[in-house]
Order: structure tokens, then sequence, then C-alpha cells
């Protein structure tokens, strides 16, 4: 969850500067959107690779990737209470993984 934390981060990041982000949510507001999303990006799918191998990690950030932009996307056009629950649903996900993964 972690690493696929982190490519969801990237994802919504990169998009938010997208001409076709909807105008209802809030942006982020410093300049370098862009490159921070792709730094999140690659540092999920370096998790990815670490912990599955080259091929398997590689695979798995791809999926992951394409799940975290379609998600992302997805909410985004539903509109602001969808996407607001869906970050609350991946924050309790990532929690819960952070709790059960310290213990």
């Amino acid at each position: 969850m972690i690493p696929f934390y982190f490519i969801l981060l990237g994802m919504y990041l990169y998009y938010s500067k997208s001409k076709y982000f909807p105008h209802s949510l809030s942006r982020p507001g410093f300049r370098s959107t862009r490159l921070i999303g792709t730094l999140c990006t690659l540092a999920g799918s370096a998790l990815y690779v670490r912990t599955d191998g080259w091929a398997g990690g590689l695979l798995l950030s791809l999926a992951a990737c394409t799940l975290a932009m379609s998600l992302i996307q997805l909410f985004a056009v539903l509109g602001r209470s969808y996407f607001y629950g869906f970050v609350a649903v991946v924050h309790a996900l990532l929690l819960i993984e952070l709790f059960f993964h310290a213990s």
C-alpha cells in the first residue's frame, strides 16, 4: 500500500496541472508540482522494484500507475464529496497498513 500511495500521490500532483482537472477541487499551490509528482511516482516504482524484483516490480508499478490515474480521474469527475471520500479511504487504508506493519 505504501508504494501505491506514493504512485497515487504522484499521479494526483501530475494530473492537477492538467487542463482537464476539475476547477471545483483544490490544486496544489507550489510551482514544481510536476517534478514532485514525478519523484513520488519514481519512489513508488522503486519500492515495488525493491520488494518484488525488477521485472515484477516494474509490472506492478505499471499496473499501479494505470490504476491510480484511472481512480483519480474517475473520482475527480464525480464531484468533490466523492473525491474527498476516496482520499479519506486511501488514507485510512494507509494508516491500517502502517499500524499492522509496525506491530
